[in-house]
């Protein structure tokens, strides 16, 4: 589990948000930082890329052979792969090799590691990567009618003045009102919620998802 590294938005500004068909309400200029940064951790979430380069330090899992997978995809570029192993078990001792990574597929995240000079159990694996969707791919209008829907959800708790019946962005099966009823379609989970508007999202960008969510803890 990663930790998210941003504290501030780095694609959505409030000109973006507005041309992009957001409502701003009565909401002040900090909680619309915030419904931003939210909505671009949710989007990397979702695609498990970071939205922008971002140069990180993750493990990797093994795969076979010589070829692993990194916690995120959309890599750009692998700066450091070190391997560490058990040299023995009494007393207990360990060591770091430092290994040459080709990345096998950009998109899914696969590298492969080398080290003809390696000795004992390998017991971790930790690489330092760049993984992030292309400036021409983040400024697609795809990615920033997402971002920009996923943002005024989370707007939409902050400020009441842009409240409804859907708070949270959850999936409503079921509304009644005075003489009007209808039920609607069952909705799968996503990243964003399981609402109508949770899957436009991850249908605006599915063509950019890499593998599963990954997870980010603050």
């Amino acid at each position: 589990m990663q930790q998210y590294p941003y504290n501030l938005p780095q694609v959505l500004t409030d000109e973006v948000f507005l041309l992009y068909g957001g409502q701003t309400g009565t909401s002040a200029p900090g909680q619309r930082q915030a419904a931003y940064l939210l909505a671009e951790e949710q989007v990397t979430e979702h695609l498990s890329a970071f939205v922008v380069p971002t140069i990180i330090t993750g493990s990797a899992r093994y795969m076979n052979g010589k070829m692993y997978s990194l916690e995120f995809g959309h890599v750009q570029n692998v700066l450091l792969a070190q391997l560490k192993t058990i040299q023995n078990t009494n007393p207990y001792t360990t060591k770091i090799y430092t290994g040459t990574a080709i990345i096998n597929s950009s998109e899914y995240g696969y590298i492969s590691i080398y080290n003809p000079a390696m000795y004992g159990v390998l017991q971790e694996v930790n690489v330092v990567y760049e993984s992030g969707l292309a400036t021409g791919t983040y400024t697609n209008p795809p990615v920033l009618a997402a971002l920009t829907l996923a943002a005024q959800v989370n707007l939409n708790e902050l400020d009441v003045s842009l409240s409804n019946e859907g708070t949270a962005d959850i999936g409503i099966r079921q509304f009644s009102d005075q003489s009007y009823s209808e039920m609607r379609t069952k909705l799968g989970t996503t990243a964003f919620g399981n609402s109508a508007v949770a899957q436009r999202i991850s249908r605006l960008i599915k063509k950019y998802r890499s593998k599963p969510s990954a997870s980010f803890h603050r």
